[in-house]
């Protein structure tokens, strides 16, 4: 099986499912391109407030990149693939229309941590797991991964992670911030729907400004992020007049 890139629409939420359940939903360089054209395509829509990324399966959100397709790529391929992934993951933490959830349904490996790391929310099943390996294969964690962590872990946790490529259980991952929520399994979806329909009721300008106001104000001193939020609230109340 090739794989696929699933979307099922709801309203004003889609559901994104990374599905090649008998390699672990492990992906190809052509579902690659096929997840960055649907992600940048909704997340650029203005009637889309919502996406929700999940694996096809029980075992695994999705269990990274395809390395036997990774070995016989050469090397311009393999320039473009990896460059081709920064973009992908950039799309989904830079998303400023719409929420973005992971529903964290088994194993997130490597391209599976990237995008659950790169969401606003993750929400983990009790038996998902999460690792990047990219050491422990001769790959260079870059495209997210090492940014989008550290936002949640911190430095000194990360490179624990990074530099051992071990793996982290969800009940860890919720310990330490990499998820959000544990869940059952077979309550997975539902909670993430039930959670994205709960946001997507509220005002969206203020729901997405906010979004990009804690986004932007991270990493910032407590100068730049105060005057941040003064900017922010001086153009709500200019628009709020009118």
């Amino acid at each position: 099986m090739t794989g696929e890139i699933k979307c099922e629409k709801q309203d004003s939420i889609v559901i994104i499912t990374i599905s090649r359940p008998d390699k672990l939903n492990s992906v190809t360089r052509e579902m690659l391109i096929d997840f960055d054209e649907k992600v940048s395509r909704f997340a650029n829509d203005p009637d889309i407030a919502a996406l929700i990324f999940t694996g096809e399966g029980e075992k695994a959100f999705c269990a990274g990149f395809d390395l036997k397709m990774i070995k016989g790529l050469s090397d311009d391929e393999y320039t473009d693939f990896f460059k081709g992934l920064e973009k992908t993951i950039r799309v989904i933490k830079q998303a400023r229309n719409c929420i973005t959830i992971a529903a964290v349904n088994g194993h997130a490996i490597g391209f599976g941590a990237m995008v659950s790391n790169a969401c606003d929310f993750r929400f983990y099943s009790k038996n998902a797991s999460f690792s990047l390996p990219e050491i422990t294969i001769d790959i260079f964690p870059g495209a997210g991964a090492a940014s989008s962590l550290i936002q949640l872990v911190g430095p000194a946790k990360s490179k624990d992670i990074l530099l051992t490529g071990r793996r982290i259980s969800a009940h860890e991952a919720f310990r330490i911030g990499i998820a959000d929520r544990l869940i059952e399994q077979d309550e997975l979806l539902d909670k993430a729907l039930e959670f994205a329909k709960e946001l997507v009721e509220k005002n969206r300008v203020i729901l997405l400004r906010t979004k990009t106001l804690v986004d932007i104000m991270t990493g910032q001193s407590v100068e730049g992020a105060d005057e941040l939020e003064c900017t922010y609230l001086d153009e709500w109340l200019r628009e709020h007049r009118k």
